[in-house]
């Protein structure tokens, strides 16, 4: 069987005990949706965080009202079509156990009894392991999809934890404690489970993502997350982009409805979604939920198959390696110390700022975790997004790739000073001195002009420096007289460039994405180096992957349509985009639309012109 994970169903219920569960459940329900979707995998929850077993479990907690061996259909009927399964099964969240060993469980800084199961418990011995080898013992699953795990992480004031905690202890430091402790429990399990079935696949949701952006020590056979079910696509690109770099197999979850009315998503809305992981070659799954009682929903399922036929035809970007012109930094040490364990609280708006500000910009962009900072060479740019703990061997090491010949974007109040220094300039808060003000230190509101338009835009949050010479400008009003310093400052070190942007770029895209911000740092990129690709339109996602035989695919996604919105839940339709030319600034002899769209095509010298009459979601570009 084959077990790769390029299209898949999720399906969980999280089963309570008031359910009567098992009795509705059958194979010929669950075939609709294998014959429309065509799936290269299932998922279906076999424990959910409530702790209760869908299935006559001998190790774990049944649920009370199980009737039927709900699951025995699923495998059952998964297997028989040649399709493998994998287990929603909850991890380090589960209220069954937790209540009934309140001994093991984490106990909050209120000395309160929660339903996460201690790390530092033997909890992972006693139901986890034993469990799991049930499963494949008895019902001959393929995999599991470890749900409720590091961002259920909290502090843990427990008897089992005291012994790793310090009198004194700082928030800090025992939020160091759990990461630790969390790493050491997936690593246990994982092998502990291998070394049972070495032909098991696993995955820890969202382990090794944009939560954990480390180098994999534990080994997971894949990496998987379940993006926000709103604002889909703008949160695929990024989570995409943070996985990506890990090159191991990996897929993205999309919710397959709106949370907030629980409808089900059109169609398009959900081929968008899975474009935007496809394009960075990544596997797409989507996540239906089952009823209450274990059942697969009897409900059209037209849909699907939709999808289906959109994502099939285009695998041949899967498990591909990106390949971009810039890289974005992720400076790991800086994130934990602004996190709450694993979930970011804000630590990583900067650097989803920029690579959105960029991404908008229509160029090629991929986040490079801190590990891999010894390769940062194969980047024609790198940016560093407001990160306030980078180590003086980081640093270096960012100066140095400046120096051989990089073009190196510090982004940020604080690291234009951090980084100011290491090259001999001293640069201080700007002092503000026009219409009778005289403020040192000065956090107010600012603004920065587009130098194309003439239009401006506030910048918002943080602190601003003066890099005493540069372009552009900050303004204390939106008035050309009220100038107080440069907006970024551009200098030659040994082969290559630095830049400074003295405000805080990203965090301030973050909140409001504005043109004024796209424009900047596409100005700031281009007066450094020439962009890979130049595009006549907006709203146009690029990447490229490496295909066979040194092939290049590049990728085209039309991001109109419910993009950067929290209250666009739903929608039906993309405005297409039209007329579009593709500038590639790299020589290639052959230009090929393997999905079939009409095209035209200038060879040239040092690069190739494309022109597409329209582009609807997605398509992608052959080039050799």
């Amino acid at each position: 069987m084959n077990k790769e994970r390029f299209f898949g169903l999720h399906f969980d219920f999280h089963a309570d005990n008031e359910t009567e569960i098992g009795l509705r459940t059958n194979a010929e329900d669950i075939e609709k949706y294998i014959e429309a979707a065509k799936p290269d995998f299932i998922q279906c929850d076999c424990k959910g965080h409530p702790g209760n077993s869908s299935y006559p479990t001998k190790v774990g907690h049944m649920a009370d009202n199980l009737k039927a061996d709900n699951l025995r259909i699923w495998v059952e009927t998964a297997h028989k079509h040649g399709i493998p399964i994998f287990m929603h099964y909850s991890g380090v969240w589960d209220a069954a156990y937790t209540k009934a060993h309140p001994e093991h469980a984490v106990v909050n800084e209120k000395g309160e009894i929660t339903e996460k199961a201690s790390l530092f418990s033997p909890y992972v011995d006693n139901l986890l392991i034993p469990q799991l080898k049930e499963l494949i013992t008895e019902y001959g699953i393929d995999g599991a999809w470890v749900d409720g795990e590091c961002w259920a992480v909290e502090r843990d004031y427990s008897e089992n934890a005291k012994p790793y905690l310090k009198e004194g202890i700082t928030k800090y430091e025992h939020n160091e404690i759990m990461r630790k402790a969390f790493l050491r429990y997936l690593k246990h399990y994982i092998d502990e489970i291998h070394a049972f079935n070495p032909e098991f696949k696993f995955t820890s949701n969202w382990a090794y993502s944009s939560y954990i952006p480390e180098k994999p020590e534990a080994d997971v056979d894949f990496i998987s997350g379940d993006f926000p079910p709103n604002d889909s696509v703008h949160w695929a690109r990024y989570e995409g982009r943070c996985i990506s770099c890990q090159k191991k197999p990996w897929d993205l979850m999309a919710w397959a409805f709106d949370l907030e009315s629980w409808s089900d998503k059109p169609a398009v809305q959900l081929i968008q979604e899975a474009a935007a992981v496809m394009m960075l070659g990544g596997g797409f799954q989507m996540y239906i939920t089952q009823n209450k009682d274990g059942s697969i929903r009897v409900k059209n399922v037209d849909r699907l198959k939709e999808v289906s036929d959109f994502v099939h035809k285009r695998k041949m970007t899967f498990n591909k390696e990106t390949y971009s012109q810039i890289g974005i930094y992720c400076d790991a040490d800086s994130r934990y110390k602004m996190s709450d364990i694993f979930n970011p609280a804000g630590s990583t708006d900067a650097l989803h700022g920029v690579l959105n500000a960029v991404l908008d910009g229509g160029l090629t962009a991929e986040i490079v975790l801190q590990y891999q900072i010894d390769e940062i060479d194969k980047y024609n740019v790198l940016i560093v997004p407001e990160w306030k703990d980078i180590s003086d061997e980081n640093k270096a090491k960012l100066i140095k790739y400046a120096e051989n010949g990089g073009n190196l974007i510090l982004i940020g109040g604080e690291a234009t000073t951090q980084f100011g220094k290491l090259i001999g300039e001293e640069f201080n808060q700007i002092r503000v001195n026009i219409n009778n003000i005289d403020c040192r230190d000065w956090h107010g509101l600012s603004w920065i002009e587009d130098e194309e338009s003439g239009i401006f835009s506030v910048i918002r949050i943080g602190s601003t420096v003066d890099v005493k010479k540069g372009e552009g400008y900050i303004y204390i009003n939106h008035d050309r007289r009220d100038h107080i310093a440069p907006s970024y400052r551009i200098d030659n070190i040994g082969s290559g460039k630095i830049a400074f942007v003295p405000f805080d770029f990203g965090t301030n895209y973050h909140k409001v994405q504005t043109l004024v911000y796209i424009s900047f740092i596409k100005n700031l990129i281009c007066k450094m180096t020439k962009p890979y690709i130049e595009l006549n339109r907006r709203f146009i996602d690029v990447s490229m992957l490496k295909g066979d035989n040194g092939k290049i695919l590049l990728n085209l996604l039309n991001m109109n349509q419910g993009r950067h919105s929290l209250t666009v839940g739903i929608y039906d339709e993309i405005p297409a985009i039209y007329d579009i030319e593709i500038k590639i600034n790299k020589p290639y002899k052959n230009v090929n639309m393997p999905l079939g769209e009409e095209f035209e095509c200038k060879i040239l010298e040092d690069g190739v012109i494309i022109k597409l009459k329209k582009l609807d979601v997605h398509t992608i570009i052959e080039l050799s």
